[in-house]
């Protein structure tokens, strides 16, 4: 059976049953499922590299995400019984990972399953005494760093003001949230290549880290790097929160950095309005957006990012990224147009710009000179240009965007940026698998933020688009009346 197949059958064998349900069908250990997830462990860890594309596809796009997308308690219940059984069996094979898991006294999957179960209850009291240093764990993917860990070191900041708040994760994150109170980044990487084993070890890696930090609190916000809470990091219970963003069945959808939001100010005993996402620029970051600014002079400029973060299915047709930017422009907006990074991305820039007829100047910040130096441009040097790239760092582009008037986007970390930003925000949001989802993964922010949301089999039909066009016409509009008001 393909791995494919496995992933299938497992979803098959669960549909329908709500948590309890599946509590009861997976509290069985013969229970046919994990034939299936062992099946698949086997092949997402094989030595055979056609073997282990499949298998790893298999893996996280056939069974994980679909358990944890929908953001439903029962998906996560099976998700906590079978990847604990994916992760005990491919573990098993490593001497470093076993050892690793020893460490911790975990002798077997039943116990390795107990400590996550524990960890899912959270009713472990949190630390008492002075705490000084807090330990948080990225998500690995800057948009939800933006979207939720900015929330979490908020709160965390709130309720122990006088704790040095670390994130393990992106170096890159530094440049977006180094002007946080109390924030620094300790670089983490995470591997996404190479066997399951390989990127299982990535763990050995956070281990070392925390046991470095020596952290008061480890706060993990359904964090890859620790496989969604399963693989241990700390001791202690008590020095470990585990928040999964699993969303009520008996609720409306909702915003996860609302539900982060809520579920920390209340495990926290905070009060007080919400808390928004936030980016806040480290000096050198900050240092670019000022210079940025000056260069760019005052005409409205509209941010275009349309990147899709390697899911083709989240972008419209090409048809449609000209026409939209031929109305931006039609509109009185200039366009800065982020020119992507690596080889695909930067061939896909200068096509779309063919597309469009037009040239643009490129601006730089990587130092690989794919433009002006954006470090070496003076005030006004591009205020008489009305297409502008910009190629280099998510540092840089953050920087660049805090300038413009508005931003349109598709479900990626520009979006994010963007809300958090507080610039005001139009996306087009499809290649979802259901509303559920588009709700969950909506931005967040201080300004106003339009999402357009295009039912995939829709997404081909210019009366779609014309819906993104609108809503960048009324906000160019909206531009226009604040600087009459102004003026």
């Amino acid at each position: 059976m393909p791995p494919a197949s496995h992933a299938a059958t497992i979803l098959h064998l669960l549909a329908g049953l709500d948590t309890a349900g599946v509590e009861r069908a997976l509290g069985d250990p013969g229970h046919p499922a994990f034939t299936h997830a062992a099946a698949l462990a086997d092949s997402a860890d094989s030595a055979d590299e056609s073997e282990r594309g499949a298998g790893l596809g298999a893996l996280f796009a056939g069974l994980v995400e679909p358990l944890n997308d929908s953001f439903r308690p029962a998906g996560r219940a099976a998700y906590a019984r079978l990847f604990t059984h994916i992760v005990w069996r491919t573990c098993a094979r490593d001497p470093a990972l076993t050892r690793g898991l020893a460490s911790f006294s975990i002798p077997d999957e039943a116990a390795l399953y107990a400590r996550y179960a524990r960890a899912r209850r959270g009713t472990d009291p949190l630390p008492t005494g002075p705490v000084r240093r807090i330990l948080i764990l990225s998500r690995v993917t800057i948009g939800a760093d933006v979207l939720l860990t900015t929330v979490v070191v908020q709160r965390l900041h709130q309720r122990f003001p006088d704790a040095e708040l670390v994130i393990l994760g992106d170096a890159k994150l530094s440049g977006l949230v180094g002007g946080l109170p109390q924030v620094r980044v300790r670089p983490l990487a995470y591997g996404r290549r190479g066997p399951l084993r390989e990127r299982l070890g990535a763990w050995l890696g956070l281990v070392e880290a925390v046991t470095a930090e020596t952290p008061d609190l480890v706060v993990a916000p359904d964090s890859r790097l620790d496989q969604l809470g399963i693989l241990p990091v700390t001791a202690d219970p008590a020095r470990y929160l585990l928040w999964e963003n699993t969303l009520p069945d008996d609720l409306p959808a909702e915003s996860l950095a609302a539900a982060v939001d809520r579920a920390l100010a209340r495990r926290l005993g905070l009060a007080g309005p919400r808390i928004m996402p936030r980016v806040a620029f480290d000096g050198p970051t900050e240092n670019q957006r000022q210079r940025l600014a000056a260069a760019f002079g005052p005409a409205p400029l509209a941010a275009v990012k349309l990147d899709h973060g390697g899911n083709p299915a989240k972008a419209l047709p090409r048809a449609a990224e000209v026409a939209l930017l031929r109305h931006l422009k039609s509109a009185g907006w200039r366009i800065l147009l982020d020119r992507g990074f690596g080889p695909a991305e930067l061939a896909n820039s200068d096509a779309l710009l063919h597309d469009a007829g037009w040239t643009g100047v490129d601006i730089d910040d990587s130092g690989k000179g794919l433009g002006l130096d954006v470090s070496h441009l003076a005030p006004g040097a591009l205020a008489g240009a009305t297409v502008i790239r910009f190629h280099g760092s998510i540092g840089g582009w953050a920087a660049a965007l805090a300038g413009c008037g508005l931003a349109v986007s598709y479900d990626s970390v520009g979006h994010h940026l963007a809300a958090a930003l507080g610039v005001p925000l139009v996306t087009a949001f499809t290649g979802h698998p259901d509303q559920r989802f588009a709700t969950a993964w909506s931005p967040q922010g201080p300004g106003k933020v339009t999402v357009v949301e295009i039912p995939t089999e829709m997404k081909e039909q210019p009366e779609q688009w014309e819906r993104v066009m609108k809503e960048c016409l009324n906000a160019r509009m909206l531009e226009c009346s604040n600087e009459r008001t102004t003026g």
